[in-house]
């Protein structure tokens, strides 16, 4: 499927759209409407982008990051009060390199942004390395998630392995964003191995904190 040059942009406070990740939006404002009317109408397709800056009250929306994720919609059921409730799949990651003014929303002209070193034995061996991090880290709790991180382990696209894992676990969204702009699979990867080998460490250590607390507050039996 080839991209358009230019594609409609949502800039959210708080979502990150990966490739092949399913990102469920409930579209209100009015220039969003106008902007899923064009696409239903159109190619199907637009942007999700996160905001460089919490947005502040009174003051201007923040301008969304450069790198950002086009979509396609899957589903859209527009509601009574004129709302909808979309499904929109991640396609590709892309670069905004300018920005048009012809519409009630912003229109950003693209490049497409490709993987690097998606295919190659010190890929592969990173992957093993996330998908046993990600066994270890888990939810420890019976969840959707937690079912996503098992069926993610046994998968073998070590770019899908990279943007789940980062999608599903990292708890920041300023972290998924880098993760976003990584476009180099192998250095993805790395990162992530030093998140999750980090996060796993402060979890060891917060659980050795509560038992020997535990010890004190018990005591001896």
């Amino acid at each position: 499927m080839k991209l358009p040059d230019a594609i409609a942009v949502m800039s959210l406070p708080n979502a990150v759209l990966f490739p092949q990740a399913v990102l469920p939006l409930h579209v209100f404002a009015p220039r969003y409407r106008a902007m899923l009317k064009d696409a239903l109408e159109t190619n199907r397709m637009f942007s999700v982008a996160l905001m460089r800056e919490e947005p502040q009250p009174g003051q201007p929306e923040p301008e969304p990051c450069d790198v950002a994720c086009v979509g396609i919609v899957r589903a859209a059921v527009k509601l009574g009060d004129g709302t909808s409730n979309v499904l929109l799949q991640g396609y590709s990651r892309v670069r905004f390199t300018g920005f048009r003014e012809d519409k009630p929303y912003r229109v950003a002209t693209i490049e497409e942004l490709p993987s690097r070193h998606a295919s190659c034995a010190k890929t592969n061996a990173l992957a093993a390395t996330v998908s046993e991090l990600v066994e270890l880290r888990g939810t420890g709790k019976k969840s959707l998630v937690e079912d996503s991180l098992k069926a993610l382990t046994s998968v073998h696209d070590p770019e899908v392995l990279a943007d789940f894992s980062a999608l599903l676990l990292l708890p920041d969204f300023r972290q998924k964003q880098e993760i976003l702009e990584t476009v180099d699979l192998r250095v993805r990867l790395r990162k992530l191995v030093r998140l999750f080998q980090s996060e796993i460490e402060q979890l060891k250590g917060h659980r050795q904190a509560s038992t020997e607390q535990s010890g004190e507050d018990f005591g001896p039996n």
